[in-house]
């Protein structure tokens, strides 16, 4: 419930959380997350858009409501492409992290997926393209869909 447009839900094999990226509407993309075994769970769209009132624009209560555990203004982005929580081998110091990009700036962000706690998403790297899906492979590893090129990358470690 309260989910404006959910652009890409997935669940955490590790955990059984399931993770979605909610694409906002006029100002604000959110990351929610339904913990394992909850149930009922309230998004808070259409009185939220992310952590931000917006219908009402002011006053709006947040009782009931499921906060989201990350967001970003359009300054950042416009459009969230939700993604996925990282168990992989190839970069160790991104284990546990949840990994979500956006369409309009190509900028892909990691976020503690331990923590309920609002969080401000760290900056992996920026594509150059649209990042229009993000999954694992059957190894666990990240691969990015890119447009327009249409091309499918690896996410590597730096060298």
């Amino acid at each position: 419930l309260g989910l404006r447009n959910p652009f890409h839900a997935s669940v955490d094999a590790a955990t059984g959380d399931l993770w979605i990226g909610d694409v906002g509407q006029g100002g604000w993309e959110e990351i929610d997350v339904a913990r394992a075994g909850t149930s009922g769970l309230d998004f808070g769209w259409r009185r939220w858009e992310g952590r931000h009132c917006f219908n009402p624009p002011t006053g709006c209560s947040p009782d009931g409501v499921t906060m989201p555990v990350a967001e970003y203004g359009h300054g950042a982005g416009c459009s969230v492409i939700g993604g996925v929580v990282y168990r992989g081998e190839a970069i160790p110091g991104l284990r546990g992290a949840y990994l979500f990009g956006d369409y309009c700036s190509g900028t892909l962000w990691a976020i503690d997926a331990a923590s309920d706690a609002p969080q401000e998403p760290v900056t992996l790297l920026e594509t150059g393209s649209g990042v229009s899906s993000i999954e694992l492979d059957e190894e666990g590893e990240v691969l990015l869909t890119l447009l327009p090129e249409g091309r499918v990358v690896r996410l590597v470690p730096a060298t």
